[in-house]
């Protein structure tokens, strides 16, 4: 662990600019690839821009000691200039969140948790490999609200066909009982190459039941309406002013920027990546090597990811933003291509076009549809 969090203090800090200066140059992994090289005027250089939300996630970062994410906290911080109103969220399951652990998190200064309860379930915890059980997923989430946390989301899995959808909706009743802001919900994905993906090939457990999921789905978004949760993303539900920030930026195409192994950053019409093996990572770091591929997205692949991205949000498709960014004859194409869409399935209010609910179920065939 410390051996880890130094690479990716190393990494923050060399990556980093002031005032434009590079105060440090690496190289980038298609150097040892046999592909074009960057060098060192290509290094992506992040610039001490006015950071508005940091993310502390995309694994379990609360696996670390408060020491060590602290160690990385005020790397950020002595590097880049912080917005007044940083959001700063980290992700946790509920056997990581003990009170005494999460008032120290928050002293630090995150004023944001996510916490990945899946289900209140212990069959279903089971099912999916979790350590924890229901009732230590409600400890988690009254500890965050005793360690100060104002701002607590959780995520939940639907479309396990262990649970009927009578379950389904005490479920959400439980969840709507906590003192939660934010929701984010996501079908069942079976992943290839996975314990769970085995037992469903040699037939020991059930496939999902596409019809289940799509009942569930249906019962989501009434009961989160029904409990004033604004459905602002295909997966993500909020109470008034609890979007979250840093997620919407990702949806709205704002440059971010990732450190540590298999992160991910985007910024001037490109796209990083870092090794996602934590030994390499590492051991890259340390010895000055390759850490990260790189690629640049084509005016068509941008105009691919705007589409796909602004669809999954309630604010949908700004036609003249799209036009504006890509030029008449990709605005054109994308009134042709809506044409072939059920015009149940989507809305048209001037110059916006969103998602109907109806059209929800069906979002990856209408973005198929509609890009190029």
């Amino acid at each position: 662990m410390e051996e880890y969090v130094e690479a990716v203090v190393k990494e923050l800090k060399e990556r980093y600019a002031v005032n434009g200066v590079r105060c440090a140059v690496t190289k980038s992994i298609k150097e040892s690839s046999g592909l074009p090289v960057f060098r060192s005027s290509d290094l992506p250089v992040f610039r001490s821009s006015n950071i508005q939300t940091i993310y502390f996630g995309g694994g379990t970062p609360t696996l670390l000691p408060v020491h060590l994410l602290e160690k990385i906290l005020n790397a950020v911080y002595e590097n880049f200039e912080m917005d007044s109103e940083i959001e700063c969220t980290i992700e946790g399951n509920p056997e990581q969140c003990s009170l005494e652990y999460l008032t120290a998190l928050q002293k630090l200064g995150f004023n944001r948790i996510s916490i990945g309860i899946q289900s209140f379930n212990d069959d279903i915890l089971h099912f999916l490999g979790r350590l924890h059980s229901g009732k230590d997923a409600l400890i988690a989430v009254e500890n965050a609200q005793k360690a100060g946390f104002q701002n607590i989301s959780i995520d939940l899995i639907y479309g396990i066909y262990l649970r009927t959808l009578q379950d389904w909706k005490q479920e959400l009743t439980t969840a709507f009982q906590l003192p939660v802001k934010h929701l984010s919900a996501y079908s069942l994905t079976v992943e290839e190459n996975t314990l769970l993906h085995k037992r469903i090939s040699q037939q020991k457990i059930e496939n999902i039941d596409e019809e289940q999921s799509l009942q569930e789905m249906k019962i989501l978004i009434e009961e989160t309406e029904k409990a004033g949760f604004e459905h602002y993303e295909v997966s993500n539900f909020a109470l008034k002013n609890y979007h979250s920030k840093h997620n919407s930026n990702y949806w709205n195409g704002t440059l971010y920027y990732g450190f540590g192994a298999g992160a991910h950053s985007f910024y001037e019409h490109s796209r990083s990546w870092n090794i996602s093996n934590v030994d390499k990572y590492i051991q890259a770091i340390q010895e000055n090597e390759p850490f990260f591929e790189k690629e640049y997205l084509s005016q068509t692949e941008q105009y691919n990811e705007y589409v796909l991205l602004r669809l999954r949000t309630k604010n949908g498709i700004d036609l003249q933003q799209l036009e504006n960014c890509f030029g008449f004859e990709k605005k054109d194409y994308f009134l042709q291509a809506l044409k072939k869409i059920n015009p149940q399935y989507y809305t048209q209010q001037s110059h916006i076009v969103s998602i109907t609910k109806a059209g929800l179920p069906l979002l990856d065939f209408i973005t198929e549809t509609l890009i190029i």
